[in-house]
């Protein structure tokens, strides 16, 4: 687990322990890094975490506060940045399904830019939320052969597929492409993964990974139930910019 991952479960645990009570507020920035030998970063994100897991809200001048005792059912996903990106895959847990090859047809070619008859890997993994009572995402995940040396890692790293792509063979993700769509009936066999009903409506969000070529190093492909997950955006603009 990484620090701020530890961190966030130590106070997690603190919190659902009664060490703090609702409307109370957890020790100042430097004290959680003094308590725990990291750096204010780690412990920044760290309370990220809780926040998303509803436990806590950070008001600026004030401090972090608890707001539950107990984990919510609900897992907010926020981001800004490809690493916000990251951090959503080091804070929940992964259980890949199962990993095939398979041969490109001309649908997918014209999804992945390339030619028909081509071999992918395709790699079916469920994520659920920290504690592992609901289940947040069923994903299909498809990255070209030459990248497979990068799933025998999976089971042994938190970090998602397009990381250790990067790491790996030296690629750099210089743009991701996201699109967002309302399901209004989940299939059945997705539905099973995700422990809803089937024709239970969802949230599907695919991700695009192109490196610096412009060439397609990922295509991921993400279903969500409606009543588990909630999707953030944050957007910063730039005020004054000369036109």
């Amino acid at each position: 687990m990484t620090k701020h991952g530890l961190v966030a479960e130590a106070l997690s645990s603190d919190i659902q322990g009664g060490k703090y009570r609702i409307g109370e507020l957890l020790p100042s920035e430097p004290e959680l890094s003094e308590r725990f030998g990291v750096s204010r970063h780690t412990v920044r994100a760290a309370l990220r975490t809780l926040n998303q897991l509803g436990l806590v809200s950070s008001q600026q001048g004030v401090g972090t506060q608890v707001q539950e005792t107990r984990l919510v059912s609900r897992y907010s996903h926020s981001f800004s940045s490809a690493e916000d990106l990251l951090q959503y895959a080091t804070t929940t847990r992964v259980r890949m399904v199962d990993r095939q090859e398979v041969a490109v047809d001309a649908a997918m070619a014209a999804q992945f830019g390339c030619k028909p008859g081509a071999h992918w890997w395709r790699v079916r993994t469920v994520r659920s939320e920290p504690s592992g009572r609901s289940v947040v995402a069923y994903s299909e995940i498809h990255i070209p052969l030459a990248f497979g040396a990068v799933l025998d890692e999976t089971a042994k790293s938190r970090q998602p597929i397009f990381a250790l792509i990067e790491r790996r063979f030296h690629e750099t993700i210089v743009e991701i492409r996201q699109d967002i769509t309302v399901i209004a009936a989940i299939e059945p066999e997705e539905a099973t993964h995700l422990k809803v009903a089937p024709g239970s409506p969802g949230m599907e969000i695919t991700r695009r990974y192109f490196g610096r070529d412009g060439r397609l190093l990922e295509l991921a492909r993400s279903v969500h139930p409606s009543d588990v997950f909630k999707y953030s955006m944050r957007v910063q603009l730039r005020h004054g910019a000369t036109p």
